[in-house]
């Protein structure tokens, strides 16, 4: 039997990636992105952006107040009662919805981690609603 192969020639071609291909490439990417949303969903993208932005700030506050508290940090320390201070203003509606254990000092702050909780649940929920009302445009 004989056998017959058959060869195929490709040709390859090849375009070099330039930096300034790079750069067109993406600002025509980014061309195309920002036509396909409205106005209207830029700004809430941007006003959603905030909500997180600012929720973050509270958590980490609120956070920090939980670790500042269980290593029994000195509450006379400037920075200590800095943060003691503004994190209040945001635990006040959780500060007696639970006893917080404590032992030699150390306390856990267990309503400061329920408001974080809360805080988290309350910045999705209201992104949510956001996006859902006024996200798409009516026709």
């Amino acid at each position: 039997m004989a056998r017959t192969e058959k060869v195929v020639h490709e040709r390859v071609v090849r375009e070099e990636e330039t930096p300034t291909t790079r750069v067109t490439q993406v600002t025509q990417d980014r061309k195309f992105r920002d036509r396909q949303l409205t106005q209207r969903q830029i700004v809430l993208r941007k006003v959603t952006n905030f909500i997180w932005w600012s929720t973050g700030i509270v958590e980490g506050l609120i956070g920090l107040r939980v670790v500042l508290r269980m290593m029994a940090a000195n509450p006379g320390n400037p920075f200590a009662s800095f943060i003691y201070t503004l994190s209040n203003v945001f635990l006040w509606p959780f500060q007696t919805l639970v006893n917080n254990p404590s032992s030699e000092g150390v306390v856990l702050e267990v309503s400061s981690v329920i408001a974080m909780m809360v805080y988290l649940l309350l910045a999705w929920v209201v992104v949510e609603l956001l996006w859902l009302l006024l996200g798409r445009e009516r026709a």
